[in-house]
């Protein structure tokens, strides 16, 4: 796909077609890799994105040990004072 660079205020960029953004599923922010050839630009990576959700699944099901559900136990000095969210 042939790509022409345009003026945009005080810099340049490229407009993406809206077939590519809706197939890559981009947001407003994306993620940029550079390589010895070239650029990678890739939908902004979400880490730990539905981990809730999937705790809560897991918690609810009755496979579980009840005990081992309650994940406040599993806190320690790192995850209360040094770990962000």
């Amino acid at each position: 796909m042939m790509l022409k660079l345009i003026q945009i205020g005080n810099s340049r960029g490229v407009r993406l077609p809206k077939t590519v953004i809706e197939k890559y599923h981009f947001s407003e922010e994306l993620d940029m890799i550079e390589t010895d050839e070239g650029i990678i630009i890739k939908a902004k990576s979400e880490p730990r994105k539905g981990w809730n959700e999937q705790f809560s699944k897991a918690k609810e099901s009755d496979k579980m040990d009840a005990d081992f559900c309650d994940f406040s136990l599993l806190n320690n000095e790192f995850d209360s004072s040094k770990w962000t969210w």
